[in-house]
């Protein structure tokens, strides 16, 4: 498995709910981890395996596994994966979806037929999901989704501009989250060879943030402890945080202390 792989899968996993909501339509509303792991001579562990509650009360296990490439092993690797799961849980029922994220078209089969027996899990093409559903979502987690959808022949730099509009609207006044959200979309967007794209509208559109009219920024100003003359600064030292660099870095950038930009960084939540 590779790095990227890695990384994806860790930060899908922030998103589950969001995922079981938009991608697989169930109306959950708990959602927990569920340990499944089981001695073998080569290891392999489900992706994302949760114990899940609907609006019905209906228990269930949700096991969901995100694909960059098309194994023709999958259907084998999700039956075995199956009954471990149910191995670890014999009395509850098992949903599995896999979820194809890469860039190949997809060719990969959910089914096993075998003499009078079968096996089959539901498989989730992201090529052929409209991008639309999830940018007018009024959900951060829902949006970062839309860069792996169906840009429906829309110029691919519209889309992501679009996206990290929205993002930068729902979370802007929040540098950490808004963030966070970035190196997710940014995660993700190599699976559509959009990164360069990604990058140059990222840079765009966070040089046109209007720092000032963040609540952080007005809060700062009113109180004065390491504004006074630099509002340049401030802006410096929001901008630089949304883009992911270290508070000793951002302090060298913005020629402050650290605890100074500490300052900065916390009156957001300090205003909550």
């Amino acid at each position: 498995m590779g790095n990227k792989d890695i990384i994806t899968k860790s930060l899908i996993r922030e998103i589950v709910m969001d995922m079981a909501i938009y991608l697989l339509d169930l109306k959950l509303t708990h959602l927990e981890e569920a340990p499944t792991e089981r001695q073998r001579i080569e290891v392999r562990h489900a992706d994302i395996v949760m114990k899940a509650i609907d609006e019905d009360g209906n228990h269930f296990i949700l096991h969901l596994e995100l694909q960059n490439d098309n194994d023709s092993a999958m259907p084998l690797r999700m039956m075995r994966y199956y009954t471990d799961i149910a191995l670890a849980y014999p009395n509850e029922e098992i949903r599995q979806y896999v979820i194809y994220i890469g860039k190949a078209a997809l060719t990969m089969k959910n089914i096993i037929k075998q003499g009078d027996w079968h096996y089959h899990y539901r498989l989730i093409d992201m090529h052929t999901l409209d991008c639309e559903q999830f940018i007018h979502k009024d959900n951060p987690d829902a949006l970062v989704l839309a860069i792996l959808c169906d840009f429906k022949g829309k110029d691919s730099k519209d889309v992501v501009e679009g996206i990290i509009k929205r993002l930068i609207k729902l979370t802007g006044d929040q540098p950490e989250r808004l963030r966070n959200y970035l190196k997710m979309l940014e995660t993700l967007s190599t699976n559509r060879d959009l990164s360069e794209i990604f990058q140059e509208v990222e840079k765009k559109m966070l040089s046109e943030i209007e720092i000032e009219k963040l609540p952080s920024y007005r809060l700062g100003e009113a109180r004065g402890e390491v504004i006074g003359e630099a509002n340049e600064r401030f802006q410096v030292v929001l901008r630089a945080s949304v883009q992911g660099f270290d508070v000793q870095t951002i302090a060298k950038i913005a020629n402050l202390s650290v605890q100074e930009v500490n300052v900065i960084l916390h009156t957001e939540h300090d205003n909550h």
